[in-house]
């Protein structure tokens, strides 16, 4: 009996740090978390009012790409550019959706040749984003992001 007694006692006394396996801190379970979270993919994608929200990511990510070009398609309809000779290239414009839903332009990629024949197509491309509506932000863990956008455009003439 004396026996039993000492092992009750022995493991009343015995503090649960000392035994293997025990609860990880709360600086190791964020750090965790943390490491699980890929920093360059967003859960929503930006979204225009009339895409559905709870659509599929990649259904989000059609749709809000899909009305960003027709926005910029309809944008330059309004503009003309004279070329001596046909040309056909792509550039792509960055864009950064920010936290509140406001569509702002970053910058522009593309060669030589456009830049001598197009000099202002920079300037044109952050004026006629500055009209852009507001739109629903990008969200990572249920939190409103900025996220950056490529968006190529074609450039094309006869």
């Amino acid at each position: 009996m004396r026996n039993y007694v000492f092992l009750i006692l022995l493991f009343l006394f015995s503090s649960c740090e000392w035994m293997p396996g025990s609860v990880p801190t709360q600086e190791a379970m964020v750090a965790k978390q943390l490491a699980a979270i890929d920093m360059n993919e967003v859960e929503k994608y930006p979204l225009f009012d009339h895409c559905d929200e709870t659509a599929s990511r990649i259904t989000q990510k059609k749709c809000f790409e899909e009305t960003l070009s027709r926005l910029f398609w309809e944008a330059f309809q309004s503009e003309s550019f004279l070329v001596k000779e046909p040309i056909s290239d792509t550039i792509y414009a960055y864009f950064i959706v920010t936290n509140e839903g406001k569509i702002v332009y970053d910058k522009m990629e593309s060669n030589a040749y456009i830049n001598t024949y197009f000099p202002s197509l920079d300037s044109l491309l952050k004026v006629k984003s500055e009209v852009f509506p507001v739109i629903h932000p990008a969200l990572k863990q249920g939190i409103k992001v900025a996220s950056k956008c490529k968006l190529p455009i074609v450039i094309s003439s006869e």
